[in-house]
């Protein structure tokens, strides 16, 4: 029998990389003999792709492995073990419920080319999520394009470029407070603005006075998180979107605090113009590898011909998709 190395009695806090485990001679599974000639990969991948710097695979039993992956398991932290504050991505802890209905495999397992014919299911509760969403945010059109939060981020500012040239002049920036969430002069960025920093008081919230004195017709919009990264209302919201339309602007809301505003207002009540989701922050989608599967986009009526193809339409009982949409 042979001897377990060291490491194999290492305590689990000092849990060793898998290649230090093992010994010659374990095995965790048996494959059956091969019935066809034995490949060399030399003789299949070029060179670049074979590594030179493994001899082999460490040798372990099942049990092994499964300890050693376990042991790993039980060294994450997340939702399921505490409370995970990330400021404006503060992550929420899902009903199991709910992961559980994410994985119907009738909609997860679906093939992205079914015909519309075989997608009707699909298609209709696609159609109803968006109305639902408009309806509990106060918006008046909804997509649910893009894959997460910050492409739903890329898609609204691109949807306020298209507006503005759209009127002749795409217009050159975009006001960003130091409170707003991380990925907003990305976003901006990417669409070709340049982002002017606009600094919150001494309450930590934007003052109407900060917004004017950088409010003019180049300024194509404002990105606002409300609540902000700091967890405090825009006191002033209402004043600073007035401000911002007053010189023909748009006000873009990032929803990464949306949870603290569901069901107690409607944020295109305030006038804001876009709006995306989080869905897996405020509507329980899984988190990280599984999802967020949808990054949804809010617009009010004046940008809705501006929502990327394919919309989802409804003819009768009928549920189709409609590319035909010049200004998307």
């Amino acid at each position: 029998m042979s001897e377990p190395r060291p490491c194999d009695c290492v305590p689990a806090s000092h849990e060793p990389l898998i290649f230090e485990k093992g010994a010659e001679g374990r095995k965790g599974y048996s494959l059956p003999g091969l019935d066809v000639e034995k490949a060399r990969p030399e003789s299949i991948w070029p060179a670049n792709f074979l590594r030179k710097d493994l001899d082999g695979f460490p040798e372990m039993s099942e049990v092994e492995i499964i300890r050693h992956f376990t042991r790993l398991s039980q060294w994450n932290y997340g939702v399921d073990s505490g409370f995970y504050p990330l400021g404006s991505c503060t992550m929420k802890y899902n009903p199991k419920v709910n992961e559980d209905l994410a994985r119907l495999p009738g909609f997860a397992s679906a093939h992205p080319y079914l015909p519309e014919e075989l997608s009707q299911g699909a298609l209709q509760l696609m159609f109803e999520l968006e109305k639902h969403l408009a309806e509990v945010s106060g918006m008046d059109g909804v997509t649910l394009q893009p894959s997460a939060g910050a492409q739903g981020e890329l898609t609204g500012m691109l949807m306020i470029r298209a507006y503005h040239a759209d009127r002749g002049n795409p217009r050159q920036k975009v006001l960003v407070p130091d409170t707003a969430h991380g990925t907003n002069p990305a976003s901006s960025s990417l669409c070709g603005y340049q982002v002017v920093q606009v600094k919150s008081n001494e309450r930590g919230v934007l003052s109407p006075e900060n917004i004017a004195a950088r409010m003019d017709e180049d300024v194509a919009a404002l990105m606002v998180t409300n609540p902000n990264t700091l967890g405090l209302f825009e006191e002033n919201i209402c004043q600073i979107i007035d401000l911002v339309h007053r010189k023909g602007g748009q006000v873009y809301c990032d929803g990464a605090n949306l949870n603290a505003l569901m069901g107690l207002t409607r944020i295109g009540d305030m006038g804001i113009d876009v709006l995306h989701f989080n869905l897996h922050k405020t509507f329980s989608t899984p988190h990280g590898g599984g999802g967020p599967g949808a990054g949804p986009v809010g617009v009010k009526s004046h940008l809705i011909d501006y929502l990327p193809i394919p919309v989802i339409a409804k003819d009768g009982n009928n549920y189709r998709f409609n590319y035909e949409r010049p200004k998307s």
